[in-house]
C-alpha cells in the first residue's frame, strides 16, 4: 500500500490534437507507455466508438463577417447554431470602422464529429491555438483568451473525483477501475484526505487499518479469482484515482465558483485543494496569453 498526496498537473496544448486525446484515454487504461501513435490510439477509438475522448481535443476557429450577420454572405444559420451549442464557445470582436465582426470559436473534437454540417463550414477557417492568440492580440481583444481550453490531470480520492465530476461539463478521463488491475501494480494506492497529517496517532491509525483491509480484500478477491472489475467492490474511498478535465476558461470559472470560492455552500476540503491546485496550475498558462490581468475567479 503506497501513500501519496492530491496533485494536479497542466497539460499543455500540443501541436497535433491527437496527442491530447490519446494522453487521455491512455490515462483511463493507466498505459501512459503504450508504444502506439498517437493517430493509431485514435484510429482504434474511432473503431471502438469510444468516442468521449475526443472531447479532449481543442479546436480553434477564427472568421471575419462584413455588415451585420443577417445582411452578411456569411451563413446566419452557422452562427446561431454555433451560439445555441453548449458545446462551443463563441465571441465576437466588432470593428465599427471597418463594419466587420471578428468571431472566434473553440470547441472539441466530438462535437465537430457529431456535427458534421458545422465542422464542414467551419473547416477553412481552423487555426492553431497561436494563431488563434495572436489575433486575439492583433485586435486587442482580450476576451478571446477565455475561449482557450486548458487540460488538467487531477490525483485525488475516488471520494472527491465524484465531487468534481459532478460539476462539470462532463470533458472527463477518468482512471477505470474495472480495467486497470492494482493487483498487478504492487496494491493499492491511498490519496491522503485533508485532515490526514495533523490527525492524532490514533485516527492516523485507525485510518491505515482501514486501507489496510481494503487493500488485503481486493487483493485476496483477486487470488480468488475475481476480476479486477468485481473486485474493485473493494476498493475504498480514499484509494487515489487520476483524472483529467479539458475546459475552457468560462468553464473552469463556474467549477471555481463551486468548489474553491463556495458560492453555492462551503466546498468539502478535499474538493477544495483539488480546486485551488488546478487554479494554481492553470492561472500562470493563462498569464502567458493574456498578461498579468488574467484572472480564473
Amino acid at each position: 500500500m503506497q501513500l501519496i498526496k492530491p496533485t494536479v498537473e497542466l497539460w499543455p496544448s500540443p501541436e497535433v490534437w491527437q496527442e491530447q486525446v490519446a494522453r487521455a484515454a491512455r490515462l483511463c487504461y493507466a498505459s501512459e507507455g503504450g508504444q502506439k501513435s498517437a493517430e493509431d490510439f485514435c484510429d482504434m477509438l474511432l473503431k471502438r466508438k469510444h468516442l468521449s475522448m475526443f472531447r479532449h481535443g481543442s479546436a480553434y476557429f477564427v472568421f471575419a463577417v462584413k455588415g451585420e450577420p443577417d445582411n452578411s454572405v456569411f451563413p446566419l444559420w452557422l452562427i446561431t447554431a454555433l451560439n445555441n451549442t453548449p458545446y462551443v464557445c463563441i465571441r465576437y470582436h466588432k470593428d465599427k470602422k471597418k463594419k466587420e465582426r471578428t468571431f472566434f470559436v473553440s470547441t472539441n473534437r466530438h462535437f465537430l464529429m457529431d456535427a458534421k454540417a458545422i465542422a464542414k463550414e467551419l473547416k477553412p477557417y481552423e487555426v492553431t491555438l497561436q494563431d488563434f492568440v495572436a489575433k486575439a492580440k492583433e485586435l486587442n481583444f482580450p476576451t478571446a483568451f477565455a475561449l482557450i481550453r486548458y487540460t488538467v490531470c487531477v490525483t485525488t480520492q475516488i471520494s472527491t473525483s465524484r465531487e468534481l465530476n459532478r460539476t462539470s461539463p462532463n470533458n472527463i478521463a477518468e482512471q477505470s477501475t474495472r480495467y486497470v488491475n492494482f493487483g498487478k501494480r504492487g496494491g493499492i494506492t491511498i490519496c491522503l484526505p485533508h485532515w490526514y497529517e495533523c490527525a492524532h496517532w490514533s485516527k492516523k491509525l485507525l485510518a491505515r487499518v482501514g486501507w489496510k483491509m481494503s487493500e488485503w480484500c481486493y487483493m485476496l478477491g483477486l487470488r480468488l479469482g475475481l476480476p479486477a472489475q468485481d473486485a474493485r467492490g473493494f476498493l475504498c474511498l480514499d484509494a487515489a484515482t487520476r483524472v483529467a478535465y479539458t475546459y475552457n476558461v468560462f468553464e473552469w470559472r463556474n467549477i471555481m465558483r463551486l468548489r474553491l470560492t463556495g458560492e453555492t455552500g462551503k466546498p468539502h476540503p478535499n474538493a477544495h485543494i483539488a480546486a485551488q491546485q488546478i487554479h494554481d496550475v492553470i492561472l500562470p498558462q493563462m498569464r502567458v496569453y493574456g498578461g498579468e490581468s488574467s484572472t480564473l475567479l
